[in-house]
């Protein structure tokens, strides 16, 4: 069988609140002494030229979107408009979003203009919306979608006055002399920063360096959300963290932050948030006597994370409870796990297995994979049973390597194909099960809209092959393979980049559409399914493909169904058990019961 050692990974998910399990390399402002300039920008654009996925570049667009990303580096950040959508900006965005400032043009006949924003006016209508939002409801997801659908609009719109401009190389040329002619009148902030305190590490001071790769990033980001180039040391740094595998903080899964109150999704089992008696659903108002309001969730999190055995205090408000509630947490080291498994309580001839990523360890993914699922068969039998159903559950897991995602697939499919990478001009490099089957037990995957890119392989090859109930909601949608390698001329820095797309073995490719489950499960208490970002919603992804044939199902998906209605105890669970500390996994609960109905029926 043949080897792909690329990275799939490029879509990454945030472990809220608790660490980040794996994230992009900052390309900003950090303490390096690393130079980037002008020639390695130039050595970005030949590297595009030669290895990006599609030949057809549209210059005009990439160089526009690296002055874009140059104007907005600045410390006093400027904007660049075409001039037809910034005097009729009214008809696409809010109000409140149509800031005060002045423009002006590089050259009289520029059919863009430079806009400079009012900084202080601007702070003053941040403030008066932060204040509005904090009094609103929690938007409905029908009202979701329709800003969802606005920003659609608007950036349609924009990517069309855009188109009129001709902005050109040569455009790109003249906004980089004028910043580097006048670097020093806008190098510094205008504003505090605006969620809180200064980051108190070290940091150059702005200067050239950090236009070019702004720049840089500006005309990678112009072909897909996922080129992008970094510092080698940032790479290494979080290759680090992962290898690591734990961080020191309190145990909890928050969401929220910014306009949104910051939320405590979950307090993880046997964790010190939980023991000290923090709950799922609590809204955090303060860290440490200090407000929380209007920062974002990563500042939020700075504040929570802190050396073992400190403590940090919670203000808390509790819905039921007046007042609110001063919580002290002792921190402790987390540890976060590549794979996890255990019974489903009250199932021990169900075996649960969770994987959060496809990451290079020590064991390797598969081996530890196979020592979980033998434990499993030991605690089955240990309880007096034997273990009949397996749940994979790849929710939330934002992919990685792409052979360690055909290994694991490998081990439910006897024969046929995993997965194919196709690049222009190559032959299509496939992947076909081998000889590493490691059960023949009936298998139910779990998947969400964080589902993304090496686990979306797996998801889509034991549903085609008939070897996985595919459960849950529909996956993220991202069917590219990055390519990470050194920048040529300075080896300080990576450049990752779309080289090729995987397809399915139906001949589909994923890419945007993602993988549909067979049975959709929902993961709200209410049985919703609401708004998800995934793919579709980045800018400039790479468009989805017509598809070679229908996927269907290879189960008796009505049967299923039926038998869930009559004998499902998953809904007389979650409303017997909606207020315990630590909340129900709604999705894994409903999954139970088509795992049940899967033993107790037959399939078409």
């Amino acid at each position: 069988m043949k080897r792909m050692r690329s990275l799939s990974l490029s879509f990454i998910s945030v472990v809220l609140c608790t660490s980040i399990f794996f994230c992009q390399p900052s390309s900003g402002n950090s303490k390096t002494t690393a130079d980037f300039n002008l020639k390695d920008f130039d050595s970005v654009v030949k590297t595009v030229e030669g290895n990006y996925i599609d030949k057809n570049i549209d210059k005009n667009r990439a160089y526009k979107d690296a002055a874009v990303f140059a104007l907005l580096s600045l410390p006093h950040g400027l904007y660049l408009y075409p001039e037809s959508y910034f005097n009729d900006r009214e008809k696409y965005e809010e109000s409140d979003d149509i800031f005060p400032g002045k423009t002006f043009k590089l050259s009289p006949e520029d059919k863009f203009v430079l806009f400079d924003p009012d900084y202080k006016e601007v702070e003053k209508i941040r403030d008066r919306k932060l204040k509005e939002e904090s009094n609103k409801p929690k938007l409905s997801n029908e009202e979701v979608l329709k800003l969802v659908d606005r920003e659609r609009v608007r950036k349609k719109v924009l990517t069309a006055k855009w188109e009129q401009t001709n902005f050109s190389k040569k455009d790109f040329d003249r906004i980089l002399a004028y910043i580097e002619k006048n670097i020093q009148n806008y190098s510094t902030p205008p504003l505090k920063d605006p969620f809180g305190e200064e980051d108190n590490k070290e940091k150059e001071p702005f200067s050239l360096k950090d236009v070019y790769l702004a720049a840089a990033n500006g005309y990678l980001s112009s072909l897909d959300p996922h080129s992008q180039v970094f510092l080698k040391a940032a790479w290494e740094e979080s290759m680090a963290k992962i290898e690591d595998g734990s961080f020191e903080g309190i145990g909890a899964i928050l969401s929220g932050g910014g306009n949104k109150e910051v939320i405590v999704e979950n307090p993880l089992e046997g964790r010190p948030a939980v023991n000290a008696g923090v709950r799922a659903g609590d809204t955090i108002l303060a860290v440490d006597g200090k407000s929380v309001k209007g920062m974002i969730l990563d500042k939020v999190v700075e504040r929570i994370k802190g050396k073992k055995g400190s403590k940090v205090a919670l203000t808390i408000r509790r819905k039921g409870v007046s007042g609110t509630l001063v919580i002290e947490v002792i921190r402790d080291t987390i540890e976060i796990k590549n794979i996890t498994s255990k019974l489903i309580d009250n199932y021990p001839y169900i075996g649960y297995i969770k994987l959060t990523g496809f990451v290079k360890s020590d064991p390797p993914v598969d081996r530890e994979f196979v020592q979980h699922f033998k434990e499993l068969e030991k605690q089955s039998a240990a309880k007096g049973s034997k273990l009949r159903a397996l749940v994979l559950d790849l929710r939330n897991n934002p992919g990685g390597y792409l052979d360690l995602a055909i290994d694991l697939a490998d081990m439910f499919v006897t024969n046929g194909l995993i997965v194919s990478v196709k690049s222009p001009n190559r032959s299509p490099e496939d992947s076909n099960a081998g000889k590493k089957d490691l059960t023949d037990l009936p298998v139910a995957v779990l998947i969400n809209a964080k589902s993304a890119s090496a686990s979306e392989i797996v998801a889509s090859a034991l549903k085609h092959h008939g070897r996985g109930l595919i459960l849950g909601e529909r996956s993220f949608g991202k069917a590219t393979v990055q390519k990470l390698q050194e920048l040529r001329g300075n080896n300080a820095y990576y450049i990752k980049l779309t080289q090729s797309r995987y397809y399915s073995p139906s001949g589909n490719t994923i890419q945007v559409v993602g993988v549909k489950p067979d049975v959709d499960v929902s993961a709200e208490e209410d049985g919703s399914f609401p708004f998800h970002y995934r793919e579709e919603n980045m800018w400039n992804h790479l468009p989805e493909l017509p598809s070679a044939s229908e996927e269907k199902s290879h189960f008796d998906v009505k049967k299923l169904e039926a038998w869930v209605k009559t004998n499902g105890k998953g809904e007389k669970f979650i409303h017997e058990h909606k207020n315990d500390p630590i909340k129900p996994d709604y999705q894994l609960i409903r999954s139970i019961d088509y795992v049940e109905a899967l033993l107790n029926s037959k399939r078409k």
